[in-house]
Parts: structure tokens; sequence; C-alpha cells
């Protein structure tokens, strides 16, 4: 009875790996656009990380210097300035999400978009642990990943927007303008969320770094 029991135990917790691992492939399946762009993020931001390992040194000096400016801007610079150029950024890879999901390339435009997002957020999280150590990866998530997560959703969720609509555009594009748009202004209340993010981690906690 008690090994009856037992095989009977192990029996139903194969089912339920069986159940989780069904469940996780449909998921992954229903969302494969989205995982399809999470991972030209990733590889964009694995990319940029890599660049600045590997870049020279006069080159990684040269950066230094432009961030050091630009981090004396925002750190002087009135909030309404911070949160306008925050926001500036994210509006620009939205509207160019938008804008490819209106075209018949826009399957192939968006995944694009994405990883030159990433890399541009490797870039900079590499370059903050490559000249300032563990000093630049405190900042890096204290001051500019909070904004920057909120960010990349945005943009997940566009990019995912504009693919499906790209491939309907062919025939029922119209029909689907308006649910289109409604998402996008969706979206662009979280590059706003995020440039609030971004405006706040500035406020509190740029001014306890100098480099």
């Amino acid at each position: 009875m008690h090994i009856k029991g037992t095989n009977v135990f192990q029996l139903d917790r194969w089912k339920g790996h069986l159940i989780d691992k069904a469940s996780l492939i449909e998921a992954v399946r229903s969302n494969l656009a989205a995982v399809l762009l999470a991972l030209c993020f990733l590889v964009g931001m694995v990319s940029g990380a890599l660049i600045t390992r590997n870049v020279d040194v006069s080159i990684l000096d040269k950066v230094d210097f432009l961030f050091y400016s630009n981090f004396q801007e925002r750190a002087s610079q009135p909030v309404f300035s911070v949160f306008s150029a925050s926001f500036a950024s994210s509006f620009l890879f939205v509207l160019a999400c938008f804008l490819c999901g209106l075209s018949l390339w826009g399957v192939f435009a968006v995944p694009a978009i994405l990883f030159f997002r990433g890399l541009g957020l490797g870039l900079t999280s590499g370059y903050l642990y490559a000249t300032h150590g563990f000093h630049g990866v405190i900042f890096h998530f204290l001051v500019i990943l909070p904004g920057a997560f909120v960010c990349c959703l945005a943009l997940l969720l566009a990019g995912r927007e504009s693919m499906r609509f790209s491939r309907r555009i062919t025939g029922t594009a119209g029909s689907g303008m308006k649910l289109y748009c409604l998402r996008y202004g969706a979206v662009l209340a979280m590059c706003f969320l995020a440039a609030l993010l971004d405006l706040l981690t500035t406020v509190c906690f740029a001014g306890l770094f100098s480099f």
C-alpha cells in the first residue's frame, strides 16, 4: 500500500510537471512576438556591454567626457527639462514603432528598433561599470534603470502591437486602426510614467554621485 501510494503521488507530480510545461509552451506560442522582441532587446544589451568591454581606452575616455557633461547637465537642469528629455527619448522610439506598424516592413523593422534600444542601454551600463566600477553600477541601478525598465516594457508592448498590425495591414487595417491607436495611447502613458520615474530617481539619487 505504501509503495502504491508513493507511485500515485509520483504520478500526480509527473502530471503536474507536464501541465506546467504545456502551459509554458502555450504561453510562449501565444506571445511569440513579445518573446522575440525581448530576445532582440537582450541581445542588443549584451552586445552593447561587450562593445564597451573590448573598446579602446581612448574611446572610453571620450565617452567618459560626454557622460560627465551629460551628468552635470542632468543634475543642474530644472526638473521639467529632465522630464522632457526623458519623455522625448521614449517618444521617439515609440513613434518609430508606431510608424513601422503602418508599413508592410514593420515585422522586420521593429525587432531592429528593440535591438538598438537594448544596445544603447548596454553601452550605458557597460561604460559605467568599465569606467567607475561598483560606484557606476549603483548609479545605474538607482538613477537610470527604474525609468529605463518601464520604458522597455512599453517598447515591448508597442513592438508587439506594431508587428500584429503590420501583418494585417494588407486587407483589414482600417477596421483595427482605432484599437491600434488606443493601445498606443496606453504605451505613451507608460512612457510618461517612465519619464516620471527617471525624474524622481534623478532628483532623489543623482546628487549622491559625482563623476
